[in-house]
């Protein structure tokens, strides 16, 4: 059951491991703690595709590398004690440094949160590499870019990138599994091919990921042609109709608003956008990007009973 909160929002349960067929079964193992976690913090949702159960707001972390080392793990930790225990990442994000850090502060806790990592758009590995030098390697790339010297971001969905990247992913997170596996940002269905998504497939059978999926703007013929073999499907907010399909999972909610150059939003439009993002989807969840860890805590009085 589900009771509407303060704010009108119908809240989600909270967590409990998930129960049912194949797909759900896959998110059994491991899952008690990281139900434990989230109990009495943000409320959780059971997603309809894949029977995965997590809170109904999740932490994007593709901006880190404009944060400094501290308040990186402040937001992460902070994310975690109000129960925000789902992480979305990305192999892209900050050249790898979004995955590093977000295993070097989990350390232990690894089996208290659920993360979604993506493949497909291509970090800057030596960007990556660059440690400290690394804003004057982004500058540098994004200068290039502006004169058409170099193409950025690009993109490569094959088997080897593929097993390339959840390698890598692993290794930065410190964990043998993540919990999504997703494309990131396709062009469209004409930028996969059914070996890429055996390929796909094969990892989620081997453990590495318990579940599949995709992520982007432009999906809506992924989904139509392989959202049998998908388990969960990502887009923005304001890209997606119940006619075409029901994302598991929203991000860029505020985005349009920012895009139009008008004054920054309010404490109450934000809530107000928040809430029909989550009202829309009862049994969604929401990616909020931030590098505030009060923002969190302002969202989760938002949806807590």
């Amino acid at each position: 059951m589900t009771s509407p909160g303060r704010s009108g929002v119908s809240h989600g349960h909270f967590c409990h491991p998930p129960v049912g067929g194949p797909r759900r079964q896959r998110v059994n193992k491991g899952a008690r703690a990281h139900m434990e976690a989230v109990r009495s913090g943000t409320p959780c949702v059971t997603l309809p595709r894949s029977g995965m159960v997590v809170p109904q707001i999740g932490v994007g972390l593709a901006h880190l590398h404009l944060m400094p080392a501290h308040a990186r793990a402040a937001l992460i930790d902070t994310a975690i004690d109000l129960g925000m225990t789902h992480f979305d990442t990305s192999r892209f994000y900050s050249d790898g440094l979004s995955e590093e850090v977000l295993g070097r502060v989990l350390g232990t806790r690894r089996n208290r949160v659920t993360i979604t990592t993506k493949f497909g758009l291509l970090p800057t590995s030596l960007i990556g590499r660059m440690g400290r030098l690394a804003p004057f390697g982004r500058k540098l790339r994004s200068a290039a870019t502006r004169l058409k010297l170099t193409r950025y971001p690009r993109q490569r969905y094959t088997p080897d990138t593929l097993q390339r990247s959840i390698a890598a992913s692993l290794k930065a997170l410190r964990t043998d599994y993540v919990d999504v596996l997703a494309i990131h940002e396709p062009a469209g269905a004409a930028s996969l091919n059914d070996e890429m998504i055996e390929a796909l497939v094969a990892v989620r059978a081997s453990g590495m990921a318990r579940l599949i999926g995709v992520a982007g703007d432009t999906i809506d013929d992924v989904v139509a042609r392989w959202g049998d073999v998908l388990d969960v499907v990502q887009t923005a907010e304001s890209r997606w109709e119940e006619t075409r399909f029901v994302p598991d999972f929203t991000y860029s909610l505020f985005s349009s608003q920012r895009a139009r150059g008008a004054a920054p939003l309010t404490q109450d439009e934000i809530n107000a956008y928040l809430t029909r993002a989550l009202e829309r989807r009862p049994n969604g969840a929401v990616i909020v990007q931030t590098r505030n860890p009060e923002r969190l805590s302002g969202y989760a009085r938002l949806v807590t009973p």
